[in-house]
């Protein structure tokens, strides 16, 4: 091209972004070297060609080859299009597609511009504003929330699992014995006792049950006995399992770990707190086998059968002739005669006849303490002798 020839208009394309042609030479050197015919049986006895023996020129470049083969081979590179490359005006990066060098431009100009109308947060693309707020219309995992205990599950079968535990349900039946089981894996694991096993060796003399372990049939005999060896040392109760001695023990202490997250009211066990928990529920599952009342207990459905329908005879005090309806109200009443306080502050030593007389003087002590501990504030006011009277005026 001459000088005085007009330059060729550029595109639109070639303004704005940078365009460098490359002639991408597909043929290596190490290609020059190889033959076609080197595992030819006929040319292996022939003795080899020297390498450095290359005559035959491409007539395009001038590059030589050993073989007129690899000439026609290395032809066609000439005739391909040279390779065009888009390089961005910021960093100089290449790209053999326009749409992506542009795409890759815009990084370089993005401002956080596209705020999230839920939360206020800020993106800097338009496709990760959207993914993001699909994140608040996901709609939160309802837990599953037992209506007798008002515990929560975060799967309904582990509920439906749980709820057998109240209702009692057991629909998982050993087809050998016909046992009932609340869980299927129980009942496997029992199915597994009627295969042949070794037999156990302790045996029980009053009903004949049997046992692997010595410890198991003598916690098991006394169900026939009546043996109570633990012992409470603040009363007079006994108990056959030190289980049940433990659970009595928080009476006395007043210690009431389990709490109802809905009206706060505490309790000694948590089954208590469990059969608490149906009178927020409004659940009746007990009902009256005669009249068909319902009750959340299944010791008032017992107590109201008992009174109403069976009206078994009263027990009557021996010392004043007063009638309950109950053994244990009973017993209660008859601390008044006998004078027993089985019921012992820990902190004085003071007894009482019942739980509640004694849950109402542990809060005297309470109260006294907080008396006894000024505040902080108080203290700042009080005079040279330490004495808070000591300002006030003469």
């Amino acid at each position: 091209m001459g000088p005085d020839a007009a330059p060729e208009p550029k595109s639109e394309s070639e303004d704005s972004f940078g365009v460098v042609e490359v002639n991408v030479d597909l043929e290596s050197d190490s290609s020059d070297t190889t033959t076609d015919t080197d595992t030819d049986p006929e040319n292996l006895k022939q003795p080899k060609i020297n390498k450095s023996n290359k005559c035959f020129p491409c007539p395009t470049c001038g590059k030589m080859f050993d073989r007129p083969s690899k000439v026609e081979r290395h032809k066609p590179i000439h005739e391909r299009k040279p390779r065009m490359l888009y390089q961005c005006q910021h960093c100089e990066k290449n790209f053999t597609q326009e749409d992506r060098m542009i795409r890759h431009q815009n990084t370089h100009s993005r401002t956080n511009k596209h705020p999230c109308p839920d939360c206020e947060k800020v993106f800097n693309r338009p496709s990760r504003l959207a993914r993001h707020q699909r994140t608040h219309s996901r709609t939160p995992k309802i837990p599953h929330q037992c209506s007798f205990c008002m515990k929560t599950f975060n799967k309904l079968h582990k509920l439906l699992r749980h709820v057998r535990v109240h209702t009692g349900e057991r629909p998982y039946t050993c087809p050998v014995c016909g046992k009932g089981f609340s869980e299927a894996g129980h009942c496997k694991a029992h199915e597994k006792t009627h295969e042949e096993q070794p037999e156990k060796p302790h045996r029980c003399a009053d009903c004949g049950m049997r046992f692997f372990k010595a410890s198991s049939l003598r916690r098991h005999s006394r169900s026939h006995t009546g043996e109570k060896p633990f012992k409470c040392t603040l009363c007079e109760s006994s108990y056959s399992r030190s289980e049940g001695l433990k659970r009595h023990m928080k009476k006395h202490t007043g210690e009431r770990p389990h709490k109802c997250i809905v009206c706060s009211k505490r309790f000694y066990s948590r089954q208590d707190l469990i059969l608490h928990g149906l009178t927020h529920s409004g659940e009746k599952p007990h009902l009256c086998p005669v009249c068909g009342k319902g009750f959340s207990q299944l010791g008032n459905m017992k107590e109201h059968e008992q009174n109403v329908h069976i009206k078994s005879e009263k027990y009557i005090c021996n010392e004043c002739g007063a009638t309950f309806n109950r053994y244990n109200s009973m017993t209660k009443h008859q601390r008044v005669h006998t004078g027993e306080k089985p019921y012992m502050c820990l902190t004085c030593g003071i007894r009482f006849s019942w739980s509640h007389s004694l849950s109402r003087h542990r809060r005297s002590h309470a109260h006294k303490q907080a008396v006894s501990e000024p505040p902080e504030d108080l203290e700042s006011f009080a005079g040279p002798s330490g004495n808070p009277e000591s300002c006030e005026p003469n």
